[in-house]
């Protein structure tokens, strides 16, 4: 008798930063019931206490280096090391229904020559609202332009030829990098209308004109990389005019409102000095 083959392995790498909230370890529990295994990468530079409830998958200590990109790149690197056959990304604030991991997977059945990246719909946490743009495809499917990362789906057979994530941006625009490169090898990005994924962008900003603005309360340093890295996208050919248009108009405005209204103004003059006028990343 013929024993049947093991389902292909499906990961999901999840970078820890900072204390982890609380309701993170019950939806770890909740993706391992789903058999999915979990690369679990704390960014931290002081190590924390591997979770005890891992039962498939593994824990890995990355110490921040490449920042976020760096995480996901070493979570994806040990899950296919591992033989992982699917991997998902996600941060350690977002959340998913765990069925939805299997759902974002069978883009694959329906276009199984196609180069793809398919990741939920995304929902603004605070408003409600859907984020992004879209154009409507076959049901259940979106075609988007740009996916973020968490959530975001893909063949690990594609890993070589999608690239790690862009190290040397560190965290701001990883996506739009990512994203774009992803598009001018051959992918095609999706969004899958049955999943859904409700993301915070930031904290809420407890300042009224700038929440009027849209705009989150991020950490000097964060500002830095927001500067800095704006540089770079603007000179990539692959980023549309649109967006490029888009993201620069909004930091004419940023930076004056971190100095008006945010706390530690100097530190914050300091990101922008340097935001300013640092070297461009090298991104390959």
């Amino acid at each position: 008798m013929r024993m049947a083959e093991p389902p292909p392995q499906a990961w999901v790498v999840i970078v820890l930063f900072g204390e982890p909230p609380n309701q993170l370890w019950p939806f770890l529990e909740a993706l391992q019931a789903q058999r999915l295994r979990l690369a679990l990468v704390d960014n931290n530079t002081e190590p924390l206490s591997p979770w005890r409830g891992l039962r498939h998958g593994l824990w890995l200590h990355h110490g921040n280096r490449g920042g976020l990109a760096g995480g996901f790149n070493a979570g994806v690197a040990a899950a296919l090391q591992a033989d992982a056959a699917w991997i998902t990304l996600l941060d350690q604030d977002s959340r998913l229904d765990p069925h939805g991991f299997n759902l974002l997977r069978e883009a694959w059945q329906r276009w199984p020559e196609q180069r793809l990246l398919v990741g939920p719909t995304i929902v603004n946490a605070e408003t409600g609202e859907r984020h992004g743009r879209w154009q409507p495809m076959q049901p259940p499917y979106d075609r988007t332009r740009l996916l973020i990362s968490s959530g975001t789906t893909l063949q690990a057979s594609d890993w070589p030829a999608l690239g790690p994530l862009p190290e040397a941006l560190f965290i701001d625009f990883l996506d739009h990098a990512w994203c774009f490169r992803a598009q001018s090898r051959g992918f095609q990005l999706l969004q899958d209308q049955r999943v859904q994924l409700a993301q915070r962008f930031g904290e809420p900003h407890p300042q009224r004109i700038c929440r009027w603005l849209g705009m989150q309360l991020y950490s000097p340093s964060r500002h830095y990389y927001s500067l800095r890295n704006l540089r770079w996208l603007l000179r990539q050919r692959e980023i549309p005019l649109d967006l490029k248009l888009k993201e620069l108009v909004k930091m004419l405005a940023k930076p004056w409102c971190w100095l008006a209204f945010e706390p530690d103004r100097r530190a914050n003059l300091r990101a922008i000095c340097r935001g300013l006028r640092d070297p461009l990343p090298e991104v390959r």
